[in-house]
């Protein structure tokens, strides 16, 4: 695939090409994470939400029993009645 780069305010940009846009599920908005490459290549990937999968992977401890607090609900440092 070849893209031509232009300018975008102060910044620059390029086109991405309506089949990949297609394939790939991508909508104006879409964060796209790039790293470059020593050797000169580029790769582009959708930047993962943040906490995606906290939720399930929660509840699978919570199914476990490995959610028991560490700490109790409230410290009170001064008469350290949970101790």
């Amino acid at each position: 695939m070849e893209a031509t780069v232009i300018r975008v305010g102060n910044s620059l940009g390029f086109s991405v090409p309506e089949r990949i846009i297609n394939d790939y599920n991508i909508k104006v908005g879409t964060k796209i994470e790039m790293d470059f490459k020593q050797n000169g290549y580029v790769t582009l990937r959708e930047k993962s939400k943040v906490r995606e999968g906290w939720a399930n992977a929660f509840a699978l401890y919570a199914q476990a029993g490995e959610d028991t607090p560490l700490l109790p609900d409230f410290l009170d440092t001064e008469t350290n009645t949970f101790l």
